[in-house]
């Protein structure tokens, strides 16, 4: 097909400028999170100068594991039903355990891969969307995503624009999606094979290879590398602003192929569907987050960008003392060359050997002197020491063991410090689960007859007994809908720490009220992390036992000594009254 034959679609071109756009914005910053992701693997790039064994010490991966542990809790999300209906609330609720168990998204596991990317490039993405009859939620590699430059750092919604890149699809699948452009896809076909094309489509197979092995590196152990042998296509996902037909502008979205054709273009709205609030024609389908914003840059620093100089530094130190350590091992000599007849490197090295020399023997030949590096310990310790002090991964959280001359009170001090700047980071991520659950809630009110119903299991108020029930959206939704709920782990069991004391310091003021005391007992289940289930058990039993003692026939309780439970009169006996 000649090319003047091909028509390209109109758009084409507005599309190619923003991405062109998003990446020179994002650009700047790929060299800094391949060294931090390589360092963390324990890579590293020789050279003649001043890496010249290939030897990394694990300073990146010490530091990103040592915080991880102290933040990797998932925060607690709940629904509240805003029309009271209980049932519903529940109901809500399940389904989303259900989603975030391992089986579907396994949450757990993509909140630990959201941490640490926010630790090795300072951001991170998640992509939601309904596919196979469920909500899935995706954590995406901040290298396939492209935004404006003018986006406010706070409010990834705020973008003009937002590009999806290095999507890779196979051929066969394309032609099987029936939303998508035949006509184009028959183009793409021709391309595929041109020599071009050829060459386009192997790279194509080796960065998919690549990302799916990346994506295992950071965590995620269900990811399937692509099959070898089909033809794979670039795909990018461009929502874009557009004002068309004279409506207010809205989100479109557009799938476009190898930069050469656009396979679909819809409104976003359309795509996912209609909510009360029309949420999806200014929201793009994805959440953001990271723990160094700045008001001028949407792509702020990580953690790892300080630990890398210095890991960098401490290589090379490194290097240098293990050099150094094999030459002085080597014991090298020099010799007069002019001497006649004397050739040493034929001297075969033997225990308890002897060798001669014609001539004095330290006027013949003389050991090359190698200086000793192993200053240079103090020198990497106190590179070491400014990391820690820099990102609080102090040693004691590493589990190293503390200096002999420092009190056990300055290492708790040390310790609390680093962990209140590690909790600190809560205030990043908390609410940016708190937008996932928005997300959640708007993609169930969009397409709720797009989702199978699924079935849970629930133990018996009273009894051990299990019980199954399917639920789908129409158990659950209600008119005012819901809103949600969450709170950091950490934050939460501070809280209720506190709460609990303030109630037992109303409890002995109000010793004999019965509604204080039903309140503490439900904060005590709570803060003993027992499950709805367990707390409403317990607190029925509380219920009926106080039913019981208010009944005839149970001793009445002393005056003048509080919280004494009363007794049950035993049978044949009558009650007697109590002694003044």
């Amino acid at each position: 097909m000649a090319e003047e034959e091909i028509q390209e679609h109109p758009e084409l071109e507005m599309l190619r400028l923003n991405k062109a756009s998003g990446y020179n914005y994002r650009k700047r910053r790929e060299p800094d999170w391949k060294e931090n992701y390589t360092l963390y693997r324990d890579k590293v790039t020789v050279n003649r100068l001043t890496q010249r064994q290939s030897v990394n010490i694990p300073m990146m991966k010490t530091v990103v594991r040592s915080l991880l542990k102290d933040v990797d809790d998932i925060p607690v999300l709940q629904f509240q039903n805003l029309d009271n209906d209980k049932e519903a609330e529940v109901f809500q609720n399940e389904y989303w355990k259900l989603i975030g168990d391992p089986d579907h998204n396994n949450f757990e596991l993509q909140d630990i891969v959201d941490k640490k990317q926010v630790f090795l490039f300072g951001r991170t993405f998640d992509q939601w969307q309904i596919k196979d009859g469920t909500i899935k939620m995706t954590i995406q590699d901040p290298q396939d995503i492209l935004i404006s430059r003018y986006t406010d750092p706070t409010d990834i919604h705020t973008s003009r624009f937002l590009i999806h890149t290095n999507i890779f699809v196979p051929l066969a699948v394309l032609e099987k999606d029936p939303d998508y452009d035949k006509e184009a896809i028959a183009r793409i076909k021709l391309w595929a094979g041109s020599t071009e094309g050829v060459v386009k489509i192997a790279d194509n197979e080796s960065m998919a290879v690549e990302k799916a092995k990346k994506m295992e590196d950071m965590g995620m152990d269900d990811v399937m590398e692509p099959a070898l042998g089909e033809t794979w296509i670039e795909l990018a996902l461009h929502f874009v602003y557009r004002e068309e037909n004279g409506e207010d502008e809205q989100l479109y979205l557009y799938t476009e192929a190898e930069d050469m054709e656009v396979l679909h273009k819809e409104k976003l709205e359309e795509v996912i569907g209609t909510t009360s609030d029309n949420f999806w024609r200014n929201h793009f389908p994805y959440c953001s987050w990271a723990d160094d914003l700045e008001r001028q840059d949407f792509w702020s620093d990580a953690i790892a960008d300080i630990v890398r100089t210095p890991n960098k530094v401490l290589n090379s130190w490194f290097s240098q003392m293990v050099e150094n350590r094999t030459l002085r091992n080597y014991n090298m000599n020099v010799y007069d060359s002019n001497l006649e007849d004397f050739n040493p490197q034929t001297y075969v090295p033997t225990p308890w050997g002897w060798y001669g020399v014609p001539g004095k023997p330290s006027e013949v030949y003389q050991q090359m002197q190698v200086n000793d590096l192993s200053e240079s310990l103090d020198e990497m310790e106190f590179l070491i020491k400014m990391v820690e002090k820099a990102t609080g991964a102090v040693a004691t959280q590493q589990g190293a063991p503390v200096e002999k001359d420092i009190t056990l009170g300055e290492v708790r001090l040390a310790w609390g410090e680093a962990q209140e700047r590690i909790e600190g980071m809560s205030k990043f991520y908390t609410p940016a689960w708190k937008q996932r659950g928005t997300m959640f809630l708007k993609l169930i009110e969009a397409a709720s007859d797009r989702l199978d119903v699924v079935k849970i299991y629930k133990k018996g108020r009273n009894t051990n007994e299990i019980f199954s029930r399917e639920i789908g959206p129409k158990d659950w939704m209600t008119k005012a809908g819901y809103r949600v709920k969450v709170w950091n782990q950490d934050e939460k069991k501070a809280k209720d720490t506190e709460t609990l004391q303030k109630l037992n310091a109303l409890k002995a003021f109000m010793p004999f009220n019965p509604k204080v005391d039903e309140i503490l007992k439900e904060k005590l289940t709570e803060f003993a992390g027992l499950t709805p289930e367990q707390t409403n058990e317990i607190l029925e039993y509380e219920r009926q036992q106080a039913d019981m003692m208010t009944q005839p026939g149970m001793l009445s309780q002393t005056p003048g000594q509080p919280g004494q439970q009363p007794l049950p009169v035993p049978q044949g006996q009558t009650q007697l009254p109590a002694q003044v």
